[in-house]
């Protein structure tokens, strides 16, 4: 039962009152869920089978699941834990398309905000940080970006910038000039990216008999299929890495500074004056 991971087996995940079963096949799934069944109505506790439902990872097989003689589980193509969309190939890009349209909302319903010409620039910066990005990068410890969820996130950092500094897009003012304005030269996927050499670093500094460091350094069994592999999110992590020029022993210190990646367009730099508009 569950999934082994070198002596052991990795079986269930908890959190509070959530828990995530891990099962290899439909029969140990079925057999672990009755087991837990019984068990909670020993207990005194009664599983929400309305809430509880399956999901099979790399897969489109169909099974039913019957912990009861009349209760079987709903089997679904993603589902939410601690925050995060897990879907049949796990954080896959769906995951950063959610968290970027919960930033838009959240722009939206701060416009009064961006364009308020008596709030500081430097302020509307704070907020956006506070109240966009906390959202939309919730979990991204884990991210593997590709170069279109990269630029989408960084379009949505300017939407925000680009209405604080009461330049509409139709003013053709382009974005770094944007980000001097407003003293906001790191991108958020920089802070990504930030965060997650900051999580890759905790996680090497780890005991090595805990699990996330455990499966961190696991290989799974058996063969590759067929095709070009998914980027993994070591291997992002070790692009990140190289990009800044450092070494495994430079994420292991945990007050390490990680700088910005900064990225300028080509092209001259113009001023910018009060009304938003450049000079050349």
């Amino acid at each position: 039962m569950g999934v082994p991971i070198g002596d052991d087996c990795l079986v269930t995940l908890n959190f509070a009152d959530d828990q995530v079963v891990i099962a290899q096949d439909a029969s140990d799934l079925e057999f672990m869920m009755s087991r837990l069944n019984s068990a909670y109505t020993e207990w005194g506790l009664t599983v929400n089978i309305d809430k509880t439902e399956y999901l099979v990872t790399n897969s489109d097989d169909k099974f039913d699941i019957i912990i009861t003689d009349n209760v079987k589980l709903r089997q679904v193509e993603w589902f939410k834990y601690l925050g995060a969309r897990i879907t049949k190939k796990g954080l896959d890009k769906t995951e950063v398309s959610a968290r970027i349209e919960q930033g838009r909302k959240i722009i939206g319903a701060l416009n009064g905000i961006w364009w308020d010409k008596n709030i500081r620039p430097n302020t509307k910066v704070h907020i956006g940080r506070a109240l966009v990005e906390s959202v939309v990068t919730y979990g991204c410890e884990v991210w593997t970006l590709n170069a279109e969820q990269k630029r989408a996130l960084n379009a949505l950092e300017m939407d925000y910038l680009r209405r604080s500094a009461g330049v509409p897009k139709l003013d053709r003012v382009r974005n770094v000039e944007i980000r001097a304005k407003m003293d906001a030269t790191e991108t958020i996927v920089d802070r990504v990216e930030q965060r997650g050499l900051k999580w890759f670093g905790h996680l090497l500094r780890m005991e090595h008999q805990r699990w996330p460091y455990r499966i961190y350094s696991w290989s799974p069994p058996g063969k590759r299929k067929r095709g070009r592999p998914r980027r993994s999110w070591n291997e992002a992590i070790r692009r990140a890495m190289e990009d800044r020029n450092l070494e495994e022993e430079d994420v292991l210190d945990p007050f390490l500074e990680l700088g910005p990646l900064i990225l300028l367009e080509p092209g001259p730099i113009r001023s910018l004056r009060k009304d938003g508009t450049a000079d050349e």
